[in-house]
């Protein structure tokens, strides 16, 4: 117990950082995140001696993705295209499940420029739902879970849970948007909330997916409790390229 709470302070310290920071360094520190979640990406998956490669390509195409936007859809082309071309020229083979790699990889990017591009009061709203999400799918789920949603994926996670964390997303998101001004309360905006809310807990259950196909519980141990980054930031990936849409671009 004692190191999930020093986990979350300091999870919760770096997000505070996020918000107070100048847009540059904002988006400095999404960089860093996302340099983060590639390298355990590259361990986990067994290409920890092409990590400086890879988080290389991670680079260059986050930076064109955040400040040359009309080359945003290149983007996924072009990850996998500089991926396999790597592998090809330069180790002279490709990985095994190299698809589930770069597929996992162009998702990664995309949720990553998605939360850097995000303005200060759509990043807290991304907060908003993902923690409130995953605070009442837990509590619902421990207290009142009885069926479980996908146990070959995630044993731990119940129906009960992602119920409970759907409606107290919305109720939590609504308060908080509304406070920021962002939105105001209405049956389509309270929908719009409960879809993210559905897809925030997709982007758990992704990770928990891609760990499963690699044979890994934890993405890393960078987090004291928690895990890795990926084990923390699985659903902001998710949710956040979707609040782009909806207008929450700086």
């Amino acid at each position: 117990m004692k190191q999930r709470v020093i986990g979350a302070f300091f999870v919760i310290l770096y997000a505070v950082f996020m918000i107070i920071s100048p847009y540059k360094f904002y988006v400095s520190l999404v960089y860093l995140l996302g340099v983060g979640m590639i390298s355990e990406l590259s361990n986990f998956t067994g290409l920890k001696d092409s990590k400086t490669p890879i988080v290389v390509i991670f680079s260059i195409l986050f930076f064109v993705g955040i400040y040359i936007s009309h080359l945003s859809f290149l983007l996924p082309t072009a990850a996998i295209i500089f991926l396999f071309g790597y592998f090809i020229i330069i180790e002279g083979k490709v990985p095994n499940k190299f698809l589930a790699i770069a597929g996992f990889f162009v998702y990664l990017l995309i949720g990553v420029i998605a939360i850097g591009k995000l303005s200060k009061g759509y990043f807290v709203l991304l907060l908003s739902i993902v923690w409130s999400v995953d605070t009442f799918a837990y509590l619902v789920g421990k207290y009142f879970g009885k069926r479980k949603l996908i146990p070959e994926i995630s044993p731990k996670k119940t129906v009960e849970g992602a119920i409970g964390g759907a409606i107290g997303g919305v109720v939590v998101s609504l308060i908080i948007g509304k406070y920021l001004g962002i939105f105001e309360v209405s049956l389509l905006t309270a929908f719009s909330l409960f879809v993210l809310t559905i897809i925030s807990q997709i982007g758990d259950l992704i990770e928990s997916y891609i760990k499963r196909v690699f044979g890994v519980k934890d993405s890393g141990t960078i987090i004291p409790g928690h895990g890795g980054l990926l084990d923390r930031l699985d659903s902001s990936i998710a949710v956040a390229p979707f609040l782009v849409v909806f207008g929450g671009l700086q």
